[in-house]
């Protein structure tokens, strides 16, 4: 399976004398990518693992290892080099900093990992101006189709729905139904996908939450009562898609506010969940107002309507990622809540600017009253995207209805 990432990670005018860090959910094919990239180029030996105690022995025996390697292969291009799990190492940064230091003319160099690459890679950060960060997250529309050529590598098409629309309009949506009943109901974690059953899906699942809780949880924190995280987390895909009060929370499985809050912060770090801020045009306000809460396997959701709003979400959220990525701008997906209680789902923000309103339908094809109400109070383009629908149309105060299969393959 081909990964949307490729087509913009490896970009020289980005990338050229930095090293690139891809990070992201456990099991969501960063090692598949990087060994495909270096059989690419005919390197499939310089994929080093540093679970591997052969690679730390070797390192440890002579440090210019690499050096070594590098000068036996001199050639004209930049040799491409894969580091794995590295960040596992105590001094993985220094370690990382003098290979970087003493090579970075003569390789490309890939560093991958888990969760705790992000984590540690936030705190006290002494690599910062050496690489550029890029983020790796559940299989999209596009890459089960695999078909790139309508994917979104700018905003300017959100600006306008009848822009939009346009581009909607001449997508074809052969087999595309299909693919996204099965991103729907068996995930977007490459291997579960591409089996394309039930009960292998069922039995990757149960294993893959028992990883995170007994080894991410407990590497990246000092949290004991693992028990306490398996309640919260068989409480959170019922919070999909409302406000998240961490107090209710508290209160339903007996344990302290900053206890949830801390956990969160740990289920946020390891890839199992993710919030949406809300916007406001006073940032203060917003800061103080709730976080929605979303799962990055939409599959754990059990009500239909907000599997598929999660779906969107995790959809739109790497949207913004890659827009950010390949340098058009700060884009982050917010939501939208008055003092009225009025909604709506998501917001593309750019640089602290909201581009694009968004809103999940399962089924309803007429504009909702909050897609009028908002577009009209913050004069924003408004798409409301349903999944069963089958035809794109526009309405007055630039507004529209996409259905989710062609807004999918935009979005990536």
């Amino acid at each position: 399976m081909e990964r949307l990432v490729k087509q913009y990670i490896f970009d020289p005018e980005m990338n050229a004398g930095k090293m690139i860090f891809l990070t992201g959910p456990r099991q969501i094919g960063k090692t598949t990518f990087a060994q495909n990239w270096l059989s690419g180029q005919g390197a499939d030996d310089l994929y080093f693992n540093w679970d591997d105690p052969s690679v730390v022995k070797e390192y440890k025996r002579n440090p210019l290892f690499f050096k070594n390697i590098m000068d036996s292969r001199s050639g004209k291009r930049p040799l491409p080099l894969v580091f794995d799990e590295i960040h596992k190492l105590k001094n993985w940064r220094n370690i990382l900093k003098g290979i970087y230091d003493a090579n970075k003319e003569k390789m490309t160099l890939l560093v991958t990992g888990s969760a705790r690459l992000g984590w540690y890679r936030k705190s006290g950060d002494s690599l910062v101006g050496r690489y550029f960060s890029y983020q790796m997250l559940p299989v999209g529309l596009p890459e089960a189709i695999n078909d790139f050529s309508h994917v979104l590598m700018d905003d300017a098409p959100l600006s306008a729905v009848d822009k939009l629309a346009d581009a909607a309009r001449q997508i074809k949506t052969e087999n595309t139904e299909e693919k996204l009943d099965t991103l729907l109901s068996l995930s977007g974690f490459p291997e579960p996908f591409l089996k394309n059953s039930t009960r292998f899906y069922n039995r990757w699942n149960r294993e893959y939450q028992s990883l995170l809780s007994k080894e991410d949880i407990r590497d990246l924190s000092r949290i004991s009562d693992i028990k306490g995280i398996e309640q919260l987390l068989e409480l959170l895909p019922s919070k999909v898609g409302s406000l998240l009060s961490i107090n209710s929370i508290a209160e339903d499985i007996g344990y302290h506010h900053a206890t949830i809050t801390r956990w969160l912060d740990v289920l946020q770090a390891i890839y199992l969940v993710f919030t949406l801020r809300p916007w406001h045009r006073n940032v203060i306000r917003s800061i103080k107002k709730e976080n929605k809460l979303y799962f990055f396997d939409w599959s754990n959701v059990p009500d239909a309507g907000c599997r598929f709003e999660n779906l969107l979400a995790v959809s739109l959220i790497k949207m913004a990622a890659r827009l950010t990525e390949i340098g058009q701008g700060t884009f982050e997906i917010m939501h939208i809540r008055n003092k009225e209680k009025q909604e709506m789902d998501f917001v593309l923000v750019k640089n602290n600017k909201p581009v694009a309103l968004f809103e999940a339908k399962k089924s309803d094809c007429d504009i909702s009253k909050g897609g009028i109400y908002f577009s009209r109070q913050l004069s924003l383009p408004y798409y409301q995207i349903v999944h069963n629908c089958q035809k794109v149309e526009i309405f007055p105060g630039n507004r529209a209805v996409i259905p989710a299969t062609r807004f999918l393959m935009l979005t990536g």
